[in-house]
Order: structure tokens, then C-alpha cells, then sequence
């Protein structure tokens, strides 16, 4: 077969996960504790995903109404990098003022060495800067070619999980994919310092912009804001982000920007000296591909809090829906915590491919929510264990037993929904 030549090297392994964000680098600590060799291949340099390379380094929330409903490895990371001083546990109350106080921030450096030192325990094995070309199913085993910069690499793997949060591997394998027609907007992360807002004048910000040369969405309220928060928080128009090009292309765009407001400010009294001490090394891209599954989650299922009858994982956090103009919003009532399905983890008539992070089966506003990183951490402790479960088994992913799953997470510490 074609994925048999021009190859620099071959691994054979029970579980690869491609992607080594939120989602996938716990996918892989929970497959390889699950008792699976597990090989971990991830495009950037570091691993963390949203949270170290687009510094979104505020998760989620792993706790809803006073109580913890993600546990597991995923909560594991965070004690860890609060006991090395990377991060601080913030008060939990059964309602908090706004949704966001409970969001912990971590320090990425502590963070990604967490990771890292997380997956060396578990003997998973890590490929960064490295990306899958090529996939074909033979003999009941998928062959994956693997570029790295030297050539390529054959990876023979009994299952495979996609947690690039593009569905690249899905799409690759020829399995359908559905995308919004308007997707949600990207965010380049930034730090902006050098200047006293008390001394700036907004009346001048107000009569600078009517011949500025800066995004039509952009009024006088966003960029006094920006100075409020310390940071440029733009929203980026983001259609194909899923593509070599399209990414090339919103990474331009989303620095081209950020500049021109850059270049504006300086020209207001008191801002002369503004300065941006930091970007991120990629712009937060918070919609692309989602996976048509063996069952697509409704917004009306997650705002209500549906209980599958193979309910995973939890997930909690408000419909989140960016525009260009803002941001919709719906809450859940109290007491009410969303869940993740099974089923929403497998590509329509896999058997050896399932999936984790914000590509699952669900529909627009679902995923809007669906897609912070607590909840990407928690699916992919799910798919990791069902990876294992059925790489040992030599059964399909859909074959793979909910009471098995629940086992195995249970065995790492995780928190499984209930009535």
C-alpha cells in the first residue's frame, strides 16, 4: 500500500491521538493509563493547545453550582501548577457574581512543563511539530503518514482520536464534517501597557476615529475598553481557519490589525508611549469544523441539561456565542449542568476513529458553549479510556461498552454525570 514507501521511520502503537491541546493531551495520558501505547502528535512546539500557544489560559470552569463536575488527570494538571505557584484556586460559591471569577489562570510555562512531565509518566510518547498527511485504513489498523521536518513517519495505530479541534484527521479520512456559515470570530491575545488611563482623554479617542483608518466594527466604547483591560481584544473575522491558507491568513490579518490600532492610540495625548509587551504565538480560533456524529447535541439539550444514557462527562458554561459586534449569551437555570454523550465523540460509521474537543457532533450554539477547554479536557479523558478499551479489544469505537468507559474513568479519578 502507498503509506508503505518513502518513509524515514515506522511506530506501531494501540492509540495515536493527533492534536495536543486540551483535548488531546489528556486523551493520551488516559489511553496510556488505561494500559494502551500511546503516541501523542502535535503541530505546535509546545503542548496545551488554546492555553499556551493562543494564551486562552483561563479554562472553564470545573466547578458548577458550588460543587466539582470535572475531575480526573485534566484536574490533576491544575493542582500540580498550583502547588509549583502557577496558578491560584479562586473562591467557589454555589453562584458567583459572573460566571468568569471562577476561571483559574495559569501561568503557561508552569503549565506546558506539567503537561509534559504528566505524559512522561504515563509513557506517552510525544511528537511535536509534526502534522498527519495521510490516512488509510488495512487489515482492521489505521496507517497514519506523519510529516516532521526531517520526512516522514508511518505510525501503524489500532485507534486514533482527532483533537485538533479542526477535524483535520476526520476530514483527511474521508469522514463528513459540517461547518457554520457564519463562524465565530477569532482573538489574538495581547498585553498593552506604557500609559495612565487616567490621563487620557477620551473626547480625543471619539474625534480620532471618525477618519481612522481602522475595522468598521470598531467604535469608541471597544477602544476605551481595550485601555480598561490592558489588552487589544479584537475580534477577527475567521472563515477557514481549518486550512494551511485560511490560518496563514487570519494570523496576517489578525496581526495587520492589531497594529492599525496600535499605530492609533499613539496618536492620542497620553497614549504616546503605548506599548504591546506581548502576543500570543496564535490567534484563538473558536469555530471551525464540527464532526456529523453518531448523535449531534442540541442547544436546546444543552441548555437543559439533558442526561444521556451515555453521558460522559460534564460540561459547564453558558452558550457563548462571539459576532463581530459582540457576544450572545444564554445561561443555564440553576442547578442545571450540561453533558457530553458518547455517541457525540464518534464520526458518522467510524470504527476506529473518534474524536475530541470542540470539532464534536453538536450544532452551532451547543458548541459555542461545548468548546471551552475544561469541558475539552474532560471529553478527551473519555475518548482516551474508550480508545483503549477498544484497541485491547479489537472492537469498533461504537462497539466499545459504556460501563467499561465509566470503569476506566472512574479508575483515573473522574467525575461521571448523574440525575
Amino acid at each position: 500500500m502507498s503509506l508503505l514507501c518513502d518513509v524515514t521511520k515506522k511506530i506501531t502503537a494501540d492509540v495515536t491521538v493527533v492534536g495536543g491541546g486540551t483535548a488531546g493531551v489528556f486523551a493520551a495520558i488516559s489511553a496510556a493509563k488505561s494500559g494502551a501505547k500511546t503516541m501523542l502528535v502535535e503541530k505546535n512546539s509546545m503542548i496545551g493547545g488554546t492555553i499556551t500557544a493562543a494564551n486562552v489560559n483561563f479554562p472553564g470552569l470545573f466547578f458548577a453550582w458550588g460543587k466539582q463536575i470535572i475531575s480526573g488527570p485534566c484536574w490533576e494538571s491544575i493542582e500540580r501548577t498550583i502547588a509549583l505557584g502557577g496558578a491560584e484556586l479562586p473562591k467557589i460559591s454555589f453562584k458567583p457574581e459572573k460566571h468568569w471569577y471562577e476561571q483559574i489562570r495559569l501561568n503557561r510555562f508552569i503549565y506546558t512543563s506539567v503537561l509534559l512531565e504528566m505524559c512522561r509518566e504515563a509513557g506517552v510518547i510525544v511528537l511535536t511539530n509534526a502534522m498527519v498527511s495521510v490516512v488509510e485504513e488495512h487489515n482492521n489498523d489505521l496507517y497514519l503518514l506523519i510529516t516532521e521536518k526531517t520526512g516522514l513517519i508511518q505510525i501503524e495505530t489500532k485507534k486514533a482520536i482527532d483533537a485538533t479541534g479542526d477535524a483535520n484527521l476526520v476530514i483527511i479520512a474521508g469522514y463528513k464534517v459540517v461547518k457554520s456559515a457564519n463562524q465565530q470570530p477569532a482573538t489574538l491575545q495581547n498585553h498593552i501597557s506604557g500609559y495612565d488611563i487616567n490621563a487620557v482623554n477620551f473626547g480625543d479617542i471619539k474625534n480620532n476615529l471618525i477618519h481612522a483608518e481602522l475595522p468598521d466594527y470598531i467604535n469608541a466604547n471597544m477602544l476605551i475598553g481595550y485601555l480598561e483591560m490592558n489588552k487589544i481584544d479584537m475580534h477577527i473575522p475567521c472563515t477557514d481557519a481549518d486550512t494551511s491558507a485560511g490560518k496563514t491568513k487570519l494570523e496576517q490579518r489578525a496581526l495587520s490589525e492589531l497594529l492599525k490600532v496600535y499605530k492609533f492610540f499613539r496618536k492620542i495625548k497620553g497614549l504616546e508611549n503605548l506599548t504591546i509587551d506581548f502576543i500570543a504565538e496564535e490567534t484563538g480560533v473558536r469555530e471551525t469544523n464540527r464532526i456529523i456524529g453518531e448523535y449531534e447535541i442540541t442547544a436546546e439539550e444543552y441548555i437543559n441539561g439533558t442526561l444521556y444514557p451515555d453521558s460522559v462527562c460534564y460540561a459547564f458554561y453558558p452558550i457563548d456565542l462571539h459576532v463581530m459586534e459582540g457576544i450572545k449569551k444564554i445561561f443555564h437555570s440553576e442547578n442545571v449542568v450540561a453533558k457530553v454523550p458518547y455517541r457525540a465523540l464518534i464520526p458518522k460509521n467510524s470504527k476506529h476513529i473518534l474524536c475530541a474537543g470542540r470539532c464534536i457532533a453538536s450544532d452551532t450554539y451547543a458548541n459555542s458553549g461545548l468548546r471551552v477547554e475544561a469541558t475539552c479536557m474532560a471529553m478527551g479523558q473519555a475518548a482516551g479510556c474508550a480508545a483503549a478499551i477498544a484497541a485491547q479489544n479489537n472492537v469498533m469505537v461504537d462497539k466499545v461498552g459504556y460501563k467499561n468507559i465509566c470503569e476506566k474513568l472512574k479508575m483515573l479519578g473522574a467525575i461521571l454525570p448523574t440525575k
